[in-house]
């Protein structure tokens, strides 16, 4: 029997497999791909405070900096931030993930690669393609799926309002490489928001995501927005679809033996629908505690739960502002109100905004850190 089993080798899971594995041995990893999915489902924007914590220099992974954001609210108004003390980057996720999976590896974590879990027998029989494995602790890691956690008695299933539905292509063209551009709305993305990422000035992802519900042409909406956004010669090389939860966080990240981390853990913000940093900080968090409790230094996984209530509850405010906003007349007041007074703020004191979002992200650091 395993000591900690997580299921999903994305940027949540194994970033729980190497924490995990620092403080136990005989921890496993369930993936169902062979390798990382590309061209990954994913804009690849990262900020400069997470960047740091994984050691993208150290490790070679790509990043283009971005300097500049441009926002439009619709037709209605332009609004242009540049971040002048913290950085964005458009980094390499499918090399990142790949990083991260030969560093479970290397520190024992034995990996199931290219095989599905396919049933869950409580509280330890993880029923696999072809085989079957024990883990004392479990951690799901399976992104929107919850693969555990619905076998258990979680309420996983999601209202199609609360599913962030989204769309993006890899576009070659001609691109400003330090701007990420940004179209919240109408016409490309009603009620949510469409953009462009520079991986660099000759190549870019391009795409939008909406609730679901909304019976659009999504297809057709790219096209556009990529029509509007790109140089009049551009080329699409790939286009894929993906789903992210848009609703509220589990109410409890863990049941039994069993800890939700991710997208599992429904942690993608629903106003922005970013996901990777909370990813990156429950898995890594997740992680630790489990070894911790495996070694029996904690008596209770709801030292996991207590963490992270800090962050479920501004993922809670943020979807209740959200859902209010259910006409075009509110959508739009909103963000426009919301921009308008960012733009403020940044002209009157142009770290503040910067300095705020880089302080809630070395929290999730800081709290990390009091578990290693």
């Amino acid at each position: 029997m395993f000591n900690i089993v997580i299921i999903g080798g994305n940027l949540a899971g194994a970033s729980a497999a190497i924490n995990a594995s620092i403080k136990v041995k005989n921890v496993a990893l369930v993936e169902r791909h062979e390798e990382p999915i590309f061209p990954v489902h994913c804009g690849e924007g990262l900020a400069d405070v997470t960047a740091d914590f994984l050691e993208l220099d150290k490790i070679g992974c790509y990043k283009n900096q971005i300097n500049n954001v441009e926002i439009d609210v619709s037709k209605m108004k332009k609004y242009t931030f540049k971040l002048r003390k913290h950085k964005m980057y458009i980094f390499d996720r499918n090399f990142l993930e790949k990083k991260l999976l030969k560093k479970a590896e290397k520190n024992g974590v034995e990996l199931f690669t290219g095989i599905s879990m396919r049933g869950f027998n409580p509280p330890n029989e993880i029923v696999l393609d072809n085989d079957m494995i024990k883990g004392k602790l479990i951690i799901d890691a399976s992104g929107i799926a919850c693969q555990v956690g619905r076998r258990i008695g979680i309420k996983t299933r999601l209202q199609p309002e609360d599913v962030g539905v989204c769309i993006q292509s890899r576009v070659e063209g001609n691109f400003k490489a330090d701007t990420i551009k940004i179209w919240y709305h109408k016409p490309y993305a009603p009620f949510g928001y469409a953009w462009l990422f520079p991986v660099n000035k000759n190549m870019a992802n391009i795409g939008l995501g909406i609730p679901g519900g909304q019976k659009l042409d999504l297809s057709k909406l790219l096209n556009e927005y990529i029509s509007h956004i790109a140089s009049s010669n551009y080329n699409i090389v790939n286009t894929f679809r993906s789903c992210v939860p848009s609703s509220l966080p589990l109410q409890n990240l863990t049941k039994d033996n069993v800890m939700f981390v991710g997208d599992a853990a429904r942690l993608a913000d629903a106003a922005l629908g970013g996901g990777i940093q909370n990813a990156i900080f429950s898995g890594s968090l997740a992680g630790t505690i489990a070894a911790d409790y495996i070694k029996g230094k904690i008596s209770s996984l709801n030292v996991y739960q207590k963490a992270m209530e800090y962050k479920i509850d501004r993922l809670r405010k943020v979807y209740y502002r959200k859902s209010k906003l259910t006409t075009d007349e509110k959508f739009m007041k909103a963000y426009k109100r919301a921009f308008l007074i960012l733009s403020f703020l940044d002209r009157v004191s142009p770290n503040l905004l910067e300095n705020r979002v880089a302080k809630i992200m070395k929290k999730d650091i800081s709290i990390f850190e009091q578990f290693q």
